[in-house]
């Protein structure tokens, strides 16, 4: 367990459901355990369901988190993709069947020299500007050709934000009704010590005298 975690002042019962995380591949588990720790020291639980339903919280957080680096990595795909139409759109209408095939390949090893090489980015990008492609257009056309997965993974992360919404209420509700009922037991409990009070001033004092 790495020092983050160790320093963590959860319960003996809750350490077993926090050593090993749930990471995709390329996830950062140092990333993770930070934002377990912003999450812990936030809400601050005081209960083992509290600790159970801030894990969840936390595994919620985390997956909004990886939907939206999700977001990015399809859209710089889409982008290298729309590229490589573009660049087949105005270099292989004309040209003979036999050397479609070589286009292509020449097509998607400029798209990649776009993505990593930013002195070909702007050749390329130079190139399709002459053509009526400029970022705007680009970009356009990128969200299209990504629009299934944005729309995907927008799903995702809403259904996920909902539900640590709804996680994040029901804390607050039980908390609420937690102290409500700690207030109405100490409120008794005084009522209750006042009346005895009151009962033994009665019984200590003198009785009145007649003449």
């Amino acid at each position: 367990m790495s020092d983050l975690v160790r320093r963590l002042s959860t319960p003996n019962e809750i350490r077993a459901f926090m050593e090993q995380p749930s990471l995709l591949l390329g996830e950062n588990q140092r990333d993770y355990e930070i934002l377990r720790q912003m999450v812990i020291d936030d809400i601050q639980p005081r209960t083992n369901i509290e600790w159970l339903w801030t894990l969840d919280l936390i595994e919620l957080s985390w997956e909004v988190l990886r939907y939206r680096r999700l977001k990015q990595k399809v859209l710089e795909t889409s982008r290298a993709a729309t590229i490589e139409s573009i660049l087949w759109d105005l270099d292989g209408a004309a040209l003979p069947t036999g050397t479609l095939a070589a286009l292509r390949l020449q097509n998607r090893r400029s798209a990649t020299e776009w993505r990593d090489d930013p002195k070909a980015a702007a050749e390329i990008e130079e190139c399709l500007a002459r053509h009526g492609w400029d970022a705007a257009a680009i970009n356009a056309l990128v969200f299209v050709q990504a629009r299934d997965a944005f729309s995907m993974l927008d799903n995702l992360m809403s259904s996920t934000q909902s539900r640590r919404i709804a996680l994040l209420r029901e804390m607050g509700a039980r908390r609420e009704f937690s102290k409500r009922a700690q207030n109405a037991t100490k409120a008794a409990i005084g009522k209750k010590q006042s009346q005895n009070r009151d009962g033994r001033v009665d019984c200590c004092d003198p009785p009145c005298l007649t003449s």
